[in-house]
């Protein structure tokens, strides 16, 4: 479900906060053992993955293709339970009943100037066995419907809301037309909404090589990226509107629950759609008259791009075999000792498009040889003080079905128990690291990345990402990393796109998706193998083994120490900046709207003073395991939660977190404040006042949850606890 790079680039900013002392990081950190009598399992753990270990699952994975809900996707579950039992976890394979569809016919036939018919078979390549695979499935968009569309094609470029004004203002409409646009920029749900909203008839979607292919380096099987007949397969979900099954909204779709139809689905297109390589998409283009495209709507192909209408004309047909289906979770659960009801679960889905060597199943090897490892160290006689589940998710292709059908079904679990959620979808592509996370974590994702080494160069992961961002920059002195309890490295934040979709915007638990990425320009197509891997993505083995540990560390520091590690602060201030970001937006309208922005501002403000005094305070603080851990770290888990509208968003009512949403024209990528946001984009100025309202409810909570908080630990300082 996610796009090349997995997290949405924004401009890159630092967020450089006040110094603290070395203590202060000790107890956001690290330092806080687990327990007096086991304070080197986490040394121990980082001695134990194997490079090795991971290329053997990840070769036994990709061994054959498995989408969800087929004979193999089923047999690789069992696999992964039958791994899960030998290391000593409690299993379960819950199964969900999904509206999930497979392709019959998709065809498309350009019938002027030229008569050709497509798409053209993913060619194989002497040295890859995969490549001549006879069960790779057709080359579709699920939950495209099944349909026909005839007409005169128009190029819209990337097929975003600003491509079609472009359009306008040539005069060109797509109305009763096929639409061509690439694939890049936004989730391509976006672009078939967006052209449905225009009145198109039909859409092809193609990998252009200026963003996949030959432009970007040496094309597969002599180099990374995307061939001439490389073909992205994916979803056109409307994942922005909700999620998961489209029949069961916000309840888990299990064999006895209530279903909507088709019909009454918000989140269906309506229009057919097939995605194509761009050896077909030349011959379409090649064929277009009409202006030549605006700037930066030239892609690779060598001759000029003009956008149309024709004389290019093609037919597409689209049938789909559309049925309720089965699907088919993993979950192995190490209980708890001291807080077994609070659970930390670390995660990936299993199914893919074809092999999924990168995607998904990269991060299904390095779940598994975490999971090994901490079945080592229980032999050994560790034990979690909170309850770890390790989680392989079906279905997380099609609409991040199983992991969300999972969190609605045991809503009251996940919305009041989950610690954190850590995905590790597609983990390794490459050697460069990447990571998005709720704010309440970034300290957390940063000091975990300081204590694995980055392969390649040495230094740690943390150092070795610092220095990525910061290559271009003049002046380069890197932080302290042994005594900065501040963010210093780019963390994005999460929007939608995989499995944290539904425990962040949901459910309201903090979250982090990690990878280690690279060139990697066969996504989605038959060439993401086992062969690409070996060859291009990871040789070694050895970014597989990081992931692990860097996964295995975040497990076990958020079921171990005995006060989470949520960065209040971090959140505090990371909100007055996205205030001030709306604030500055406003004030460029014309209009001059009715806005309690400003009260809100200064509301804020006093959560960043109260989490200040919190952090002085909990750094004081002596002995803080005789404290009552369970109802402070309930104050502690409270903060997330407390973003949650149990209305949701407007017109998006599945979507719960007031604080971050994906766009309704990102896709995938994160809008902060998303009701302001939407009050703006909208130009509904009036209801401004209602969604800052909203807002100051949440950060009144969050305060509350933040003082409660101190005041447990004031006890101590006090004396006035036991």
């Amino acid at each position: 479900m996610k796009n090349l790079n997995k997290f949405p680039q924004r401009p890159a900013r630092l967020l450089r906060f006040s110094s603290f002392p070395f203590l202060l990081l000790n107890f956001l950190m690290l330092a806080l053992p687990a327990r007096a009598q086991s304070p080197n399992w986490p040394n121990r753990f980082l001695e134990l993955p194997r490079p090795d270990s991971c290329r053997a699952f990840l070769m036994y994975l990709t061994e054959e293709p498995h989408v969800a809900g087929t004979e193999q996707d089923y047999a690789l579950a069992e696999y992964v339970a039958k791994k899960f039992k030998s290391y000593g976890l409690t299993v379960e394979m819950p199964s969900y009943d999904v509206y999930l569809p497979y392709p019959k016919k998709v065809e498309f036939n350009i019938t002027q100037p030229i008569q050709f018919t497509g798409p053209t078979p993913e060619a194989g390549f002497v040295g890859d066995k995969d490549s001549f695979g006879p069960d790779i499935i057709l080359p579709f968009h699920a939950y495209s419907p099944s349909g026909a569309a005839e007409g005169q094609v128009v190029y819209a470029n990337y097929g975003l809301p600003e491509d079609y004004d472009e359009l306008d203002e040539l005069g060109i409409s797509v109305r009763d037309r096929i639409v061509l646009v690439r694939y890049g920029k936004v989730f391509r749900g976006v672009k078939v909404r967006v052209a449905e909203e225009r009145k198109a008839a039909g859409v092809l979607i193609y990998s252009d090589p200026a963003d996949d292919g030959y432009m970007q380096g040496d094309v597969y099987p002599y180099g990374p990226m995307r061939p001439e007949t490389g073909i992205q397969r994916g979803s056109v979900q409307y994942l922005f509107i909700y999620p998961g099954d489209p029949l069961t909204p916000g309840w888990g779709a299990t064999g006895a629950a209530e279903r909507n139809s088709a019909e009454r689905a918000k989140n269906l297109p309506r229009i057919p759609s097939l995605p194509i390589s761009y050896g077909d998409a030349e011959k379409i283009l090649r064929h277009l008259a009409g202006p030549n495209v605006p700037r930066g709507w030239q892609g690779g192909l060598p001759f000029a791009y003009h956008v149309g209408p024709g004389p290019a004309a093609l037919q597409l047909e689209t049938v789909m075999d559309y049925q309720i289906r089965p699907i088919w979770n993993v979950i192995g659960t190490l209980r708890g000792s001291d807080e077994p009801e609070n659970i930390v679960i670390v995660g990936n889905h299993r199914d893919a498009w074809a092999y999924g060597a990168v995607d998904p199943n990269s991060g299904t090897a390095a779940l598994l040889e975490m999971a090994r490892i901490i079945g080592e160290l229980v032999q050994q006689g560790y034990h979690p003080r909170r309850t770890i589940q390790f989680a392989s998710w079906d279905g997380e292709e099609q609409g991040l079905l199983g992991s969300t059908e999972w969190v609605e079904h045991h809503k009251t679990l996940t919305s009041r128990n989950v610690v954190a959620y850590v995905n590790m979808d597609a983990a390794v592509s490459g050697d460069q690291f990447f990571a998005g996370a709720s704010p309440t974590l970034r300290t957390f994702v940063q000091q975990i990345t300081g204590m694995v080494s980055d392969p390649k160069s040495g230094r740690s992961v943390v150092s070795q990402w610092w220095h990525r961002q910061n290559e271009n920059k003049k002046r380069k002195v890197e932080p302290n990393w042994s005594r900065l309890d501040t963010v210093a490295v780019q963390i994005d934040d999460l929007g939608a796109g995989s499995d944290f979709t539904a425990f962040l915007d949901f459910a309201g638990a903090p979250c982090i998706s990690m990878n280690f990425g690279g060139p990697y320009g066969v996504y989605h197509s038959t060439y993401d193998n086992f062969y690409w891997m070996e060859k291009f993505g990871d040789p070694t083995f050895a970014y597989h083994a990081t992931m692990a540990k860097i996964a295995g560390l975040m497990a076990m520091a958020l079921a171990d120490r005995p006060v989470l590690p949520i960065d209040v602060l971090t959140y505090a201030k990371q909100l007055r900046r996205e205030i001030r970001i709306v604030q500055a937006s406003l004030k460029e309208l014309e209009a001059k709207p009715v806005t309690q922005l400003d009260d809100f501002a200064r509301k804020v403000n006093e959560w960043v003073k109260l989490a200040e005094n919190w952090r002085k305070l909990v750094t004081s603080a002596a002995n803080l395991e005789a404290l009552d851990l369970k109802t402070l770290n309930g104050h502690l888990m409270a903060i997330d939660r407390a973003f949650i509208s149990a209305e949701g968003l407007r017109g998006r009512t599945w979507y719960k977190n007031l604080y971050v949403a994906p766009g309704e024209y990102t896709g995938y990528a994160a809008q902060t404040l998303p009701g302001l946001r939407d009050c703006i984009d909208k130009n509904d100025l009036d209801r401004l006042p209602i969604e800052e309202s909203r807002l100051m409810q949440a950060v009144d909570a969050a305060m509350s949850a933040t003082q409660a908080a101190m005041d447990l630990v004031q006890q101590r300082v006090t004396g006035g606890g036991k």
